[in-house]
């Protein structure tokens, strides 16, 4: 689908315009007491359930009924924006693309400004949380890919992208715009860039994709 040689290739896409942004970021403010505080101290929340962070003790991505709640809510609120998400994707990739309610819709993370916000306080990871959505799936390198779509950007927030996974050398850091969707496989090391620390905050749409069968499910 979108690997590369050492799976660093990187596409975007203009999915939306400024007005329709801002309109899906005042949405998402409104909708804070659905959101889901993670951390202690800093200001990060998502509004949804994420795979990397409700997969381990407690398990409440696995909840069915929690899950079923979640994908309701998302569908409720931002169905529009999750089909013109689906259509794009299955467009690029040549298959129907669409979310399903095996794993958790595509959600939001949400960065309110903080000063820790300007340091590089993101994970430097690669999208593993396929094994745990889909288990039992044999899945290729090439089968899967992950995506964010910026809705509110402070500058200099982007994505760095390591090449061949060698942490050791500089990354490639791709600057985000908003609107302007970002994908990747995933499986290359990667770290988002905050600079999350002046008048904005930060919000992205985030999810993943795995091709299963002739169909593109898209989860988070």
């Amino acid at each position: 689908m979108l690997a590369a040689a050492g799976h660093t290739q990187l596409a975007t896409f203009d999915l939306l315009d400024e007005a329709e942004c801002e309109d899906w970021v005042l949405r998402t403010l409104l909708l804070r007491r659905h959101w889901r505080p993670r951390h202690a101290e800093a200001p990060f929340f998502t509004l949804g359930l994420a795979a990397y962070l409700d997969c381990g003790a407690g398990s409440a991505y696995h909840d069915l009924a929690l899950r079923s709640r979640n994908n309701r809510m998302l569908e409720s609120h931002f169905g529009p924006l999750l089909q013109s998400l689906a259509t794009l994707l299955g467009d690029h990739f040549g298959a129907p693309a669409g979310m399903t309610d095996a794993a958790a819709w595509p959600g939001f993370h949400i960065y309110l400004p903080h000063p820790a916000f300007s340091l590089p306080v993101a994970s430097v990871h690669r999208d593993l949380q396929y094994r745990d959505v889909f288990p039992g799936h044999a899945l290729g390198d090439d089968d899967m890919f992950s995506f964010t779509l910026p809705l509110s950007t402070p500058e200099r927030s982007g994505l760095n992208l390591w090449r061949d996974g060698a942490t050791a050398a500089e990354p490639d850091f791709h600057p985000y715009r908003s609107g302007q969707l970002v994908v990747h496989s995933g499986l290359a090391t990667h770290q988002a860039v905050l600079r999350c620390d002046g008048d904005l905050e930060r919000i992205t749409l985030q999810g993943h994709g795995v091709r299963l069968g002739q169909q593109i499910l898209l989860y988070w």
